[in-house]
């Protein structure tokens, strides 16, 4: 049992020091990336949000000609 789990702990020091050392290595790299995606996703949120309130405001713009019609 005590085998087992020197040989755990082995594992996890291990994944630790890869990790430490990719991230020392391509850190800079992986926070691009992540940059990168972050920045794509706002952008198309956003012009998400443009296209709705341009249709929002054509949908207005019909309202108010219709009630301009009422009233004439």
């Amino acid at each position: 049992m005590a085998y087992i789990l020197n040989c755990q702990v082995l594992v996890v020091k291990l994944i630790e020091e890869l990790m430490n050392i990719m991230l020392q290595e391509y850190g800079a790299l992986v926070l691009t990336v992540v940059s990168t995606v972050l920045s794509i996703v706002i952008v198309a949120l956003y012009a998400e949000l443009l296209r709705n309130n341009i249709l929002l405001i054509k949908e207005l713009g019909r309202v108010i000609q219709w009630i301009n019609w009422v009233i004439k």
